[in-house]
């Protein structure tokens, strides 16, 4: 039996339970927690830490103003956060995540963040069942609907639990290949869909990919409905290098600091990370996995030489070379 408009505001839709939200913990206190942990806990802890280099700061803040304006206007806008792998989008993608996780109230879910990422180019139900299912709704009630009533079945489950971000990972499996297409028109159908599915909702968009995705944005005349970029880049070795190894050190989850800025060892870690901050994380985390097990108080280059092995499968490392037995 197929569900009517009214159906939207019973408990069906958001009858899907969540997890107990932990409240965060301050920086310190999350340090704190990870130094008692295992070796385990210090590396993820080390790999999870947010660390705002400037791109970081700037995506996070424009992010905060699309949240602000989708709360107030029906056309809010959008960014594009686009880069190579390793350049950051993950973790800001991961920040934006964490901070609005869905809220069960007395009557209704709150969701003000929906996310769905991509590993081929869908259709466009498919992209209106998964936002469906993602705000509950049970995906036997979908069975049956036309492209018009699954959107107009979102758009109520939309309002209904608050959205005001929709974030596409992986965004550039959206799009057709610009040089296939006349400029103004590289989305193709789906990518028209996007824009009116926009128009639609009232809710900002935010599209994550790769360095491509940058080519359809530009030659689409369309995409200006969302007209914030970000584009991140590798790591220069420069002073916000510097800076990032710095705020690196202080968050260490080990009883003494490595002292990370050194000259000739910050130019090492640069030269195994390539400028990578995921690469940067991976690394480090190693060695504090490494310095903890063996009972150290700080990382040193020979656990940094380790875990630059661990990492890129090479005993030639900028740290110097390391054994293999």
């Amino acid at each position: 039996m197929m569900n009517t408009m009214a159906d939207l505001h019973s408990e069906h839709l958001f009858a899907e339970p969540t997890p107990a939200i932990v409240p965060a913990l301050d920086p310190q206190q999350e340090r704190a927690r990870a130094m008692a942990g295992n070796p385990d806990d210090r590396a993820q802890y080390l790999l999870d830490v947010p660390i705002a280099f400037d791109e970081y700061r700037r995506a996070n803040k424009y992010i905060d103003a699309l949240l602000a304006r989708a709360k107030v206007s029906k056309k809010p806008g959008g960014l594009w956060i686009i880069g190579e792998g390793g350049r950051g989008k993950s973790f800001i993608l991961e920040r934006l995540l964490k901070r609005l996780k869905p809220v069960e109230g007395d009557h209704r879910r709150l969701c003000p963040v929906l996310y769905l990422t991509f590993e081929a180019r869908p259709s466009i139900g498919e992209i209106y069942i998964r936002l469906l299912m993602q705000l509950g709704q049970d995906p036997r009630s979908l069975k049956g609907l036309n492209l018009k009533e699954l959107r107009d079945t979102l758009r109520d489950a939309v309002q209904t639990a608050g959205v005001l971000l929709i974030a596409f990972d992986e965004a550039q499996h959206l799009w057709v290949l610009a040089t296939k297409k006349s400029k103004g028109d590289a989305g193709g159908a789906l990518g028209a869909t996007l824009k009116r599915l926009y128009d639609f909702l009232g809710v900002a968009f935010v599209f994550i990919g790769t360095p491509p995705l940058d080519e359809i944005r530009r030659q689409d005349e369309q995409t200006t409905r969302w007209p914030g970029l970000s584009f991140l880049k590798a790591f220069s070795y420069n002073d916000e290098f510097l800076g990032v190894l710095a705020t690196l050190d202080l968050c260490l989850p080990m009883p003494e600091k490595a002292n990370l800025i050194d000259s000739k060892l910050s130019k090492s870690i640069f030269d195994s990370c390539r400028g990578s901050f995921r690469l940067l994380k991976m690394l480090l985390a190693e060695s504090v996995r490494i310095a903890s097990q063996k009972g150290k108080k700080r990382i040193s280059r020979e656990h940094l030489a380790e875990a630059h092995f661990l990492v890129h499968c090479s005993e030639e490392t900028p740290f110097g070379p390391v054994p293999l037995n």
